[in-house]
């Protein structure tokens, strides 16, 4: 009887801290150019069918994703996360393939760290696939869903932009994407998302123009956007449900 006490009270306060008893699992992804990056995944449930492939912004890293993994995980969504090799210590967090390189790579050069991240959720079977993606990233999922128009399920996008030399790179590519496409930003960069989206006029395309906002994912976290988090984040987790529906 103690033992069974026992045992009921370390899940509830595991539930209390995290809301969720499944404990994060580090991962490795080999790309295909021989790179290491690292990451880390949290499940929702066990044999679950859905999952979120999180990219960080500039100078930043899987962390800048750390406040919202429990928010993603109540919603039904596995959360992949991972240091891409463009990126740094921005949000406290330490960026493992960065400094496993010994420097940070261009944004571009990390293009195949998210192919990497798609082919391990496709390898394991999810049946729906979110790519997800803050700056830099952000730009680089709309390429990644013009790449692979059949292995995403939904991509979205927090601030992207033509961030690259060629700078009809992102709109072209946002033009191709065919799976529905959530794309924002803060206000202060809507010319940016109006660029980006100047060719892509399908009904895929959710394009959330917010009354306040920030640049990034970290639009969506309270202590980085408290002005505007709680309507950003209803409407991003509005359109999670609606995936696959």
């Amino acid at each position: 009887m103690r033992q069974s006490i026992v045992r009921f009270a370390a899940f509830a306060l595991l539930a209390m801290l995290g809301g969720n008893a499944l404990a994060a699992e580090p991962v490795t992804l080999h790309t295909a150019d021989q790179v290491s990056v690292y990451g880390t995944l949290s499940k929702a449930r066990a044999d679950n069918d859905k999952v979120l492939l999180l990219f960080h912004q500039a100078s930043a890293s899987r962390h800048e994703y750390d406040p919202l993994i429990a928010r993603f995980n109540q919603l039904g969504y596995d959360t992949l996360a991972i240091d891409q090799r463009s990126g740094g210590e921005l949000f406290g967090g330490h960026n493992q393939t960065v400094s496993a390189l010994g420097k940070s790579a261009d944004y571009l050069q990390a293009a195949p760290d998210l192919d990497a991240a798609l082919a391990w959720a496709r390898d394991r079977h999810y049946a729906t696939i979110v790519a997800v993606g803050s700056s830099y990233s952000s730009a680089l999922v709309i390429l990644l869903a013009a790449r692979h128009p059949s292995g995403l399920t939904a991509i979205a996008s927090f601030s992207p932009g033509e961030y690259f030399d060629d700078k009809n790179l992102i709109k072209t590519a946002a033009a191709k994407v065919t799976v529905p496409f959530y794309i924002t930003t803060g206000p202060d960069e809507a010319a940016n998302v109006a660029e980006v989206l100047r060719d892509a006029h399908g009904d895929n395309v959710t394009h959330y123009q917010p009354k306040a906002g920030v640049h990034g994912a970290s639009t969506l976290v309270k202590s980085r956007d408290p002005a505007g988090y709680t309507a950003n984040l209803q409407s991003f987790e509005q359109f999670l449900r609606g995936i696959g529906r």
